[in-house]
């Protein structure tokens, strides 16, 4: 079991394990991905679900209640009971950001969601945080408030990565850059080293940015691909390291 998101609790009899309670926000296909996440390595007690009043259409989901969000203060005390907002990039993480700001407004706290075959020798700052499985974020790199970084992702060293972003699965990060706040990192895109991308930026999947992105961009490969044909000797040079020199 992880020990990540469990007290202690001592009794007479020695120490008891207790779980903190999650509740996770949201109905969808990924807030069910989260459900079997949590359960899959004991990460919390789940112990309800919850939307907005207007969404609330539903008793039970995954056979626990659902509760509306303006009104959990009256079932639960906000020391008692942490939330997660399982909303992923829509409106570009915009839907996931009204939630997380409203909700600690309120004086509610997030829960961190990590997986234990993630390795992290960096700073996770922030919380409403998903890091998933086989991740790996190298050292001095800090992750900021209410990011998603989905499976096989890495994120070299002296990173940051700017609050409400999504990094799609095996995506990488260079060393040394910065992605901003609220940005999309489409699947098995790569960001090169030093690079920096700007804040509301979609960066397509499968891209190579090897330069700066400016604030509100979208970086995508053309539509239009064209194959070059080389003889056996020209391909060979195509894909250089450096040149042998003695």
């Amino acid at each position: 079991m992880s020990i990540s998101a469990s007290c202690f609790h001592m009794h007479e009899n020695g120490w008891e394990d207790r779980m903190e309670k999650l509740i996770i926000i949201g109905l969808s296909t990924n807030a069910r991905h989260v459900y079997e996440f949590v359960k899959d390595y004991d990460l919390y007690d789940i112990v309800g679900f919850a939307v907005n009043r207007e969404y609330l259409e539903e008793e039970s989901f995954k056979g626990l209640p659902v509760y509306a969000l303006e009104d959990l203060g009256q079932s639960f005390d906000r020391s008692e009971v942490k939330l997660f907002a399982a909303l992923l990039w829509n409106r570009l993480n915009a839907d996931r950001k009204k939630i997380f700001d409203a909700m600690t407004a309120d004086g509610w706290h997030f829960a961190n969601l990590i997986s234990p075959h993630a390795r992290i020798r960096g700073t996770v700052e922030g919380t409403n945080v998903w890091i998933h499985d086989f991740v790996v974020i190298q050292n001095d790199t800090v992750i900021k408030d209410d990011v998603a970084i989905m499976g096989m992702s890495l994120v070299g060293a002296n990173c940051i990565i700017e609050s409400h972003c999504f990094l799609g699965a095996g995506s990488t990060i260079g060393g040394g850059s910065t992605i901003g706040s609220q940005s999309f990192v489409g699947m098995k895109c790569t960001v090169f080293d030093s690079t920096l991308i700007g804040e509301k930026c979609i960066l397509g999947a499968c891209t190579a940015v090897k330069r700066n992105v400016p604030d509100f961009s979208v970086y995508k490969t053309s539509s239009d691909f064209e194959i070059r044909r080389y003889n056996e000797d020209e391909i060979e040079q195509k894909l250089m390291f450096r040149q042998n020199k003695r």
